[in-house]
């Protein structure tokens, strides 16, 4: 009898398993089962089927940023809240929040050209809205974006000067 119970427990279990993997593999919301979670190469993602992280474009070096800025030539943009950028930002990056992306189009489209260099940064390696901003860029036919995949976190911990919009 208790044999006979535990064989019928692993069955179940055993379809219940394969139904609820079967269902999540289908989902187009389903659960990231695998992903790239090491830091060290670039932005940490769950690898999910409407991903938009392209490691091509990253930048994960913060002394190449430094320098990027430094040398001038790059419109750095800020892909968090507005809040947020106001509490701290990277110098003279420009707040361009993914959520307000459709209404601000036309603003960012009057201030760089499609073949501006372009960095976008957002919150840091766990963060994908610099990723989800670029992409979006790419799509629209801009030709030389970069994400900063560090992001204002990993500035911020370098030691770097950051800037403040007091008010």
């Amino acid at each position: 009898m208790i044999k006979t119970t535990s064989i019928g427990v692993l069955i179940l279990l055993s379809v219940s398993l394969i139904v609820s993997l079967g269902v999540n593999y289908f989902s187009p919301s389903g659960i990231a089962l695998v992903g790239q979670w090491d830091r060290s190469k670039g932005v940490v993602t769950a690898k999910s089927k409407l991903d938009t992280v392209h490691a091509d474009i990253e930048v994960n070096n913060p002394l190449v940023v430094k320098r990027m800025i430094q040398n001038g030539g790059v419109v750095l943009i800020d892909a968090r809240l507005k809040d947020v950028y106001d509490k701290g930002h990277l110098p003279g990056a420009l707040s361009f929040p993914l959520a307000d992306f459709d209404q601000d189009l036309a603003k960012l489209l009057d201030l760089v050209k499609k073949d501006t260099s372009i960095l976008v940064y957002c919150s840091g390696f766990e963060c994908t809205d610099s990723h989800s901003f670029a992409t979006q860029l790419l799509a629209l036919k801009f030709t030389r974006v970069r994400v900063y995949a560090g992001g204002f976190r990993e500035w911020q911990d370098m030691g770097f000067r950051i800037e403040k919009n007091e008010g």
